[in-house]
């Protein structure tokens, strides 16, 4: 199984289509998140490799920096959004961050404001007539990025705790000017290595020349998300969950639930609301074990698993969006996994849909099988038959997976 992250955006800053696909091809599986920019799009194919890069099961982040009146950049959006782009950028002026806002609404694409671009610097503003120095200019930015609802900002790693801060926490941190410690500065200004922004909270990093100009870009980019999964696992941390969590468990699962609605269909008319902070009270005081992931302390996951027939059984795990794809619920179904072991359970075990990607294809690859019906146990047949499931189904086919030790 690859280890590559979509933390890892590899900027595709290449002429040609022709010469974009070859690198995605030498990258490999080491590779799931890609950026196209002006170069591709306005010299070349680029929206054409968009469309292709999606068939293919990639990540797409269009760098296009709208900036224009707000009817524009909404239609402008909105093509992108019809196309699949997962990230959109527009630069983070109050009138187009609200219209590039009504355009995504709904969709699973997520609206970056560019804030100061990674090449400049205070000197470099104040020649271009602005009045703010790079960090006054960026916490104004952050803080009407968070106000118009738009998901994040690209801004330089000096600036994620700022833009945190700022934001209160709500904004995610995109970030260009990362260097590796194997590459050179280039132009960029204000960087930092992949440790460094990880650590200090940032939620992705666009990664160009160091991979693309690099002998072996295969083992460049494998190098970069190696660096990005050690950080990771130093600010990462898991504990027991306890009832003073109640509040946070039913916001998480609130949050996590809106990928669902994004998938549209059926998945719409579920409800969502059912879990109370009540609820997850009388879980814990009802002996069923939740652990709660947090990155630099803050809870971002959690996982909530009681004992079924001879299985440890898996009833919840959500992610926030702005924390998956940072292997934090691989590693809260590693723990899950690590305790059934420790505690001679038969085997752990859960039930989840079928064909959507972070259900049933996602525990498939961790190592789960599907359970046939002679290894489901009385008490799991008759969670399969409830009522709740009953409703689950109508989105989709549900299934049981697991694994005996």
């Amino acid at each position: 199984m690859t280890k590559a992250t979509p933390q890892l955006i590899t900027a595709l800053d290449v002429s040609t289509r022709k010469e974009a696909e070859a690198l995605v091809e030498r990258i490999d599986d080491n590779g799931v998140f890609f950026k196209i920019g002006y170069q591709l799009i306005y010299g070349d194919d680029g929206l054409g490799l968009a469309k292709a890069l999606k068939a293919a099961g990639k990540k797409v982040f269009c760098d296009v920096k709208l900036l224009d009146i707000p009817n524009t950049v909404e239609k402008g959006v909105a093509g992108l959004v019809e196309l699949g782009a997962d990230i959109v950028t527009i630069h983070a002026e109050p009138h187009c961050m609200a219209a590039a806002k009504r355009a995504a609404e709904g969709s699973a694409t997520k609206l970056m404001g560019v804030t100061v671009m990674t090449s400049l610097d205070d000197e470099d503003l104040k020649a271009s007539g602005y009045a703010y120095g790079v960090r006054d200019l960026v916490e104004r930015r952050a803080k009407q990025a968070a106000g118009e609802g738009i998901d994040g900002v690209i801004c330089s790693a000096h600036e994620i705790e700022l833009v945190k801060q700022a934001s209160g926490g709500k904004l995610m941190a995109v970030t260009p000017g990362i260097r590796p410690t194997f590459s050179s500065s280039d132009d960029q200004k204000r960087i930092m290595t992949p440790t460094q922004a990880i650590e200090i909270g940032a939620d992705h990093l666009v990664v160009g020349r160091p991979i693309y100009r690099a002998n072996d870009p295969y083992a460049a980019a494998g190098a970069v998300n190696a660096e990005i999964a050690a950080a990771n696992a130093i600010i990462t941390s898991i504990r027991p969950a306890d009832s003073a969590d109640a509040e946070r468990l039913k916001e998480i699962e609130d949050d996590a639930a809106m990928l669902f609605k994004q998938l549209g269909g059926a998945f719409t008319q579920l409800d969502y609301s059912a879990k109370s902070p009540a609820f997850y009270a009388n879980a814990i005081g009802q002996n069923q074990i939740i652990w709660m992931a947090e990155v630099r302390g803050e809870p971002v996951g959690f996982l909530r698993a009681k004992p079924v027939d001879d299985v440890l059984y898996c009833a919840e795990i959500s992610v926030l969006r702005q924390h998956q794809g940072k292997r934090i619920g691989e590693r809260l179904i590693a723990h899950f996994v690590d305790f059934a072991r420790a505690n001679e359970f038969a085997g752990a075990a859960g039930v989840t849909y079928e064909h959507v990607p972070w259900n049933g294809p996602y525990y498939l690859r961790l190592g789960f099988n599907l359970l046939p019906g002679d290894q489901i146990g009385p008490e799991l047949a008759q969670i399969m038959s409830s009522e709740v499931e009953t409703v689950l189904s109508k989105a989709g086919n549900r299934i049981v997976f697991g694994k005996r030790f």
